[in-house]
């Protein structure tokens, strides 16, 4: 393969590798625990007195996340700020991720008092044996009418 299909081969790779550098610039690597986790900020983040100013659930990796905390006192955050950042985080599909660092940023600006994020990935539930035995049944039935239609197909041959 030479010219112009060559050229554009290696014009889209060089395209693709700047791409996943620049991706990788801008968001890193990170590895999510395996297990479930709670994070905590704030300056009261093991006393978490009062309701809470904001609530969001969440999810990303298979975890199914609820972040919710109360801002300080001092805060400089109008309601309006508080459920557009609710909104933003809702809207992520790197729910944990951009969690972490907008408590982070706010934890640095004194603007938590407290804020929690709990994830817990779901376990799949273990199948009853009559569940099982009706599954394997079906799998047994859908693979005899697959050897059935298949022979249906097959062309006859005469052995005389």
């Amino acid at each position: 393969m030479h010219g112009p299909k060559r050229f554009a081969l290696l014009a889209v790779a060089a395209v693709a590798g700047l791409a996943a550098r620049s991706a990788h610039a801008q968001l890193g690597y990170y590895q999510l625990p395996q297990n479930d986790f709670v994070w905590n900020w704030g300056v009261n983040a093991e006393r978490q007195f009062g309701f809470e100013d904001f609530r969001v659930s969440g999810g990303e990796g298979g975890f199914h996340c609820e972040l919710k905390g109360k801002m300080s006192g001092g805060s400089q955050m109008t309601p309006t700020q508080i459920r557009q950042l609710e909104d933003t985080l809702r809207a992520r599909l790197d729910f944990i991720y951009a969690t972490s660092n907008y408590m982070n940023q706010l934890d640095q600006q004194r603007e938590l008092d407290w804020a929690k994020l709990s994830c817990a990935k779901p376990e799949a539930t273990p199948a009853t044996a009559q569940e099982k035995a009706k599954n394997e049944a079906k799998a047994r039935e859908k693979m005899q009418k697959e050897i059935d239609r298949r022979r249906a197909h097959q062309p006859q041959t005469d052995s005389q």
